[in-house]
């Protein structure tokens, strides 16, 4: 048996944890910003994800930030999946402080597994996650975690018709569910931990010249409630007063899960998007979350720009980025800039030259098939998968 606690406070001998911090209002919206460099999910792999940044000129070899003036947004999504998840954390704290001192910005906006690891959902946390945190003390600490859950269990054996029996063979259990690095982990991602107070300093959403930017999308549920609003409800949602239900970070039709955008037929989702468009006074909506074709993927003409590639080797490491410059929208696929669609005529000719570049991708032939040869129009549009269906199977 396996002792779950959705929020893992680490008891006072192992930290002394506040639970008296409080969100902070962040700036969210940029006017006159003239060069972007966009990339989507990361899930702990580091060198695919240098060498994205590396091939649209942000960092060097050395990793410093080249970018200058430019903003880089990373879509969130940054732990899970892979081993590389503090190390990558470190990067992009070195490079937020060069790229402010140069005149840039680095966006890093908070996705779903940035807020599951908050809240304790760990079911996507690669080994390689705790490892990292390991250091001289992780058996004392993971040997006092324990001894606190002893502590834990006969508490609660006092008021069962059937106590928990502890033996050999539960304590055995016990230290393979939790190996060492976990009560570092726990530390660094609850509220008051390292990671926490680095995650919470970001947002979920973000307006940059008439982009909105995004991890998963929003469903027309979330129209009445604005920018700011959004960031400060999920923010003070990871400090400290999450809930076991009705928390903004887990709505399906929230930032940080809703697919629509990326997922339903255009024919329906179109009045949403065009709502969302005009609530927000905005010409696109650019997502992550929702990897399928391998490459940065416009949708509703280039109003919807989803740019989960499935960067980490876990989906395949198809490398990627988006670039917005004065020359305009594009794709950075295998060194080349295309030019990202800004009409439906354009939807083909873009896919076109993906496939030319990417001959051995069968979905994005499949997808460009569908272009030229559409099927027909069903009359029922299917539900979208959601919340943590949807990330089981897809993200």
């Amino acid at each position: 048996m396996k002792i779950q606690f959705r929020q893992l406070f680490l008891i006072c001998c192992l930290a002394a944890v506040s639970t008296c911090l409080l969100a902070q209002t962040i700036q969210d919206e940029w006017d006159n910003v003239e060069n972007l460099v966009i990339i989507g999910d990361i899930h702990g792999d580091y060198d695919n994800y240098f060498d994205v940044l590396r091939e649209a000129g942000i960092v060097n070899r050395r990793g410093n930030w080249t970018g200058k003036e430019s903003h880089l947004v990373q879509v969130g999504d940054v732990p899970d999946r892979g081993p590389d998840t503090s190390r990558i954390i470190e990067h992009l704290q070195k490079l937020e402080k060069q790229a402010e001192r140069a005149g840039g910005k680095v966006h890093v906006l908070i996705g779903n597994h940035e807020y599951m690891n908050v809240t304790g959902d760990l079911r996507y946390v690669h080994p390689g996650e705790y490892e990292a945190l390991t250091s001289r003390n992780s058996s004392r600490l993971r040997d006092a975690y324990y001894q606190q859950t002893l502590q834990y269990i006969a508490a609660q054996n006092e008021t069962r018709e059937e106590p928990l029996i502890i033996d050999e063979a539960f304590t055995e259990k016990w230290y393979n569910d939790y190996p060492l690095g976990y009560v570092e982990h726990r530390l660094a991602w609850q509220p008051g931990g390292e990671i926490n107070n680095w995650v919470s300093g970001h947002n979920s959403i973000i307006r940059i010249n008439d982009m909105l930017f995004m991890h998963a999308g929003l469903g027309p549920e979330m129209l009445d409630m604005s920018i700011t609003q959004i960031n400060e409800k999920i923010r003070t949602e990871i400090l400290n007063t999450y809930q076991p239900s009705g928390n903004l970070g887990e709505s399906e039709t929230g930032p940080l899960w809703y697919r629509g955008l990326a997922s339903n037929p255009e024919v329906s989702e179109k009045p949403h998007l065009e709502n969302l468009l005009t609530t927000y006074s905005i010409n696109k909506v650019i997502v992550g979350h929702t990897p399928d074709l391998g490459v940065i993927t416009p949708r509703f003409g280039g109003s919807v720009v989803v740019t989960d590639t499935g960067m980490a080797s876990y989906y395949g490491g198809h490398k990627a980025s988006m670039v917005v410059n004065r020359e305009g929208s594009f794709a950075l696929q295998s060194g080349e800039l295309i030019p990202l669609p800004q009409s439906e005529e354009e939807m083909i000719p873009y896919f076109q030259a993906m496939v030319a570049l990417l001959p051995e991708n069968q979905r994005l032939k499949n997808h460009l098939e569908l272009l030229i040869n559409p099927l027909p129009v069903m009359d029922t549009v299917p539900e979208t998968e959601t919340g943590e269906e949807a990330d089981a199977n897809i993200d």
